[in-house]
């Protein structure tokens, strides 16, 4: 049997695609354009389009550009290219491309399935394999079981169980069960098992375990990271170099604060932490640390207690109190005023009771709701009074409800304040030189800081 000399095998059918193959595939003007001396049946090579003066680009290889001389051809078949129909048309625009192992066309209007999928250029409708990839422009559906690559523009959907790539914009949605990562804008959905990182602005939403990039909308996931963030961040552990809107999470970290940030531990730039040390009618004793961002405040503490023991069923006299612990968690928001170094706040908190040796049958909580004032004798120093009500829960069951006034008195200590001054150098008075000529003397340092609503916060 003879040899096809395209592609050197000896297969009946092989040696007739290849035959055919240039006249089918190859358009009339560039068959009656050829050079004299080509090869017959080859078509004459194609320069690089004036976009892409090398003629490289895409995935690995060459991003195909459209003309009036790309080959057509509805339907290609591939085995795994070059042993396909389009062997001597990598280019093809078709409507459908199937392949078995590898199929790799220039033009998709329609679909392309495949185990490998590849098309060079641009892609509009369906493509459906394990790998995909578009090197120019698409629009639809890009579905792959492991990895997909959108190299040019994204206009649709990415969809991949595994990775997710976009080497320029998605309008859209890119979905990953691993992994996505687009070096340019997303304006849409951004969602993946895993990670997220979008090099450019996410406007929409970015949900994942991990997200990394700036964002116009809605960021969720247990650790977000954003160097902008503009509306909403949910997670355990948020970190925003500048947001404008809200921060939820437990651990919030923000250097410029527009808006609010709620959490157990707000470390925003604009706030503080401070050290609080106050008694009260419902706990004696009380020593917290109070996470303040720009209004709205946490205090985590701990407290002792005292209460009367169960009268001695021998003596009947009553035995010596016992000593209780309690740990709880309140959350309020800083009131602002306009009045120097005074500050109102108000706040509601839960604590549980608990006994240093045994345990208490049943539940032990307290609730607590008060107003606070403080004011700020010095930048890190600020007494407070605070005025509410307590309600206790005891007993298993039937509940031992109890309450009554709550009345405190404290201080707090600036640990990491807001407030603290920051040196700048004042303006030097002007005094007279030598031959009467003005000239800046030389002046002590003032002190500028924050604004004073957030002093005693």
């Amino acid at each position: 049997m003879s040899r096809c000399a395209r592609c050197s095998l000896r297969t009946a059918p092989i040696v007739a695609a290849c035959a055919l193959a240039p006249a089918v595939l190859a358009p009339r003007s560039a068959l009656a354009q050829q050079p004299a001396d080509a090869a017959p049946g080859r078509a004459a090579p194609r320069s690089a389009g004036p976009s892409d003066p090398s003629g490289a680009g895409g995935a690995g290889g060459e991003r195909a550009r459209r003309g009036p001389d790309t080959p057509y051809f509805p339907v290609n078949l591939s085995l795994i290219f070059p042993l396909s129909t389009n062997a001597t048309a990598p280019d093809l625009a078709t409507h459908l491309d199937l392949a078995l192992l590898l199929g790799r066309v220039g033009f998709v209007d329609g679909a392309q399935i495949g185990l490998f999928s590849w098309t060079s250029g641009d892609l509009r409708g369906l493509q459906l394999g394990v790998a995909s990839v578009v090197s120019g422009r698409a629009e639809g559906l890009q579905l792959a079981a492991g990895f997909a690559l959108a190299d040019a523009p994204l206009a649709g959907v990415q969809l991949a169980g595994l990775f997710g790539w976009a080497s320029t914009t998605v309008a859209g949605a890119q979905i990953a069960g691993v992994a996505n990562q687009t070096y340019a804008d997303v304006d849409g959905l951004q969602a993946a098992g895993a990670v997220n990182v979008a090099r450019g602005q996410v406007t929409g939403v970015q949900a994942a375990a991990v997200n990394i990039g700036r964002v116009d909308g809605l960021q969720i996931g247990a650790i977000n990271v954003s160097q902008e963030q503009r509306g909403l961040q949910i997670g355990i552990i948020n970190v925003a170099r500048k947001i404008d809107g809200l921060q939820i999470g437990v651990i919030n970290v923000t250097d410029n604060l527009e808006g609010e940030s709620l959490g157990l531990i707000p470390l925003p730039r604009e706030g503080g932490i401070r050290l609080a040390l106050w008694g009260s009618t419902g706990l004696h004793g009380n020593v917290g640390l109070k996470f303040s961002s720009r209004y709205a405040y946490t205090i985590l503490s701990f407290g002792l207690h005292s209460e009367p023991r169960a009268p001695n069923a021998n003596d009947g006299r009553a035995a010596e109190r016992e000593p209780l612990y309690a740990v709880g968690l309140a959350m309020g928001s800083r009131l602002p005023l306009d009045v120097e170094d005074l500050s109102l706040s108000a706040d509601v908190g839960a604590y549980h009771r608990g006994p240093f040796q045994g345990d208490l049958p049943g539940r032990n909580e307290v609730l607590k709701a008060r107003v606070s004032a403080s004011y700020a004798l010095a930048e890190r120093l600020s007494p407070f009074v605070c005025a509410g009500g307590y309600m206790t829960l005891r007993g298993e069951g039937a509940l031992d409800v109890g309450g009554g006034p709550e009345l405190c008195l404290g201080v707090e200590l600036g640990l990491l304040d807001a407030a603290r001054r920051v040196r700048a150098p004042a303006a030097p008075p002007a005094v007279a030189g030598r031959g009467g000529a003005l000239r800046a003397s030389p002046g002590p340092a003032r002190t500028t800081g924050a604004s004073s609503s957030h002093r005693g916060s």
